[in-house]
């Protein structure tokens, strides 16, 4: 049984004993919680399966269920994403992060994650300085209260590591409307994004971000909305490829009184970065979400 009278703990193993339909979703489990219990709940629980949401109240929901498809779409978006390191492991320039908890933007002490996140390595854009070590006063330690790090410029994530500059969402059962809100909220860490003067005809402008647009595409086998074929039937179609510069990974722009410099600023690409695009072809995520469905 779920109830709000009951603790995140006794909700989750209610999930976990009596199973979950996709029907049900989005399940909330959690009320007005705060920063400290939702972190206690995750550091205490593993939650393998399971895609959370958790908004600006504190109100914790069960979105999706991860399984193959979501799990093997990922693995190829890995691959694409890793494609410019030229086969370079431990130290390549770009770097991966699976369920990655990140402040939610505009969120408070709220933490969120995204299914994959794509940063820098740490020796191209370094951590955050971590915290002064405790003061000694009249021969007692006095430890300072930590600090509030959803609010430090630039963004940082949990673990103090420069915020990730490409987050993406994969959703299975989760709702259209659900992803479409979270990959919004994401746009709103405008200090990690760089601007578009102009933006493409396939593009929408975001409401207040100036410079930020919104691109879709129907890439199934059938059109989303009405149900007709798409043309997206075969790998290397343009229509049906997303080209993101791989110098946005590597977006830092320098920090004056608290605001992103950005006036002449151009991001340098490393050494050891062999393509300048990273190319997603939907055709190739279709065929991996079809080839690990759930027929039965």
């Amino acid at each position: 049984m779920i109830s709000k009278f009951l603790s995140l703990e006794r909700n989750f193993r209610s999930v976990e004993e009596k199973g979950l339909k996709e029907k049900h979703l989005p399940l909330q489990i959690g009320w007005n919680l705060s920063v400290e219990t939702i972190d206690a709940f995750f550091e205490r629980h593993e939650t393998p399966g399971y895609k959370f949401d958790i908004d600006s109240k504190g109100n914790v929901f069960i979105v999706e269920m991860e399984g193959n498809e979501h799990t093997s779409v990922v693995g190829l978006l890995i691959h694409f994403f890793t494609v410019p390191n030229g086969g370079i492991g431990r130290n390549a320039p770009i770097k991966f992060g699976v369920n990655s908890a990140h402040y939610r933007p505009r969120g408070g002490e709220n933490l969120s994650s995204s299914d994959l996140a794509i940063r820098p390595n740490l020796n191209i854009i370094p951590p955050t300085p971590a915290p002064a070590p405790p003061r000694h006063r009249f021969g007692r330690t006095i430890r300072p209260r930590p600090p509030r790090r959803h609010r430090e410029i630039p963004p940082v994530d949990r673990g103090g590591r420069p915020h990730a500059r490409i987050m993406c969402e994969i959703a299975v059962s989760q709702s259209y409307d659900d992803l479409k809100a979270k990959c919004e909220r994401w746009m709103l860490q405008a200090m990690l994004w760089s601007r578009q003067a102009v933006p493409t005809p396939r593009q929408v402008a975001v409401a207040r971000q100036p410079g930020v647009f919104v691109e879709e595409w129907d890439f199934g086998t059938r059109g989303y909305h009405n149900g007709l074929s798409t043309a997206c039937a075969g790998p290397g179609l343009p229509n049906y490829q997303i080209n993101i510069p791989v110098q946005n990974v590597f977006w830092n722009p320098p920090i004056v009184r608290g605001v992103p410099n950005v006036a002449g600023y151009v991001p340098v690409v490393p050494a050891g970065v062999t393509v300048l695009n990273f190319v997603i072809d939907l055709y190739d995520i279709q065929q991996e979400a079809l080839e690990n469905q759930n027929n039965n």
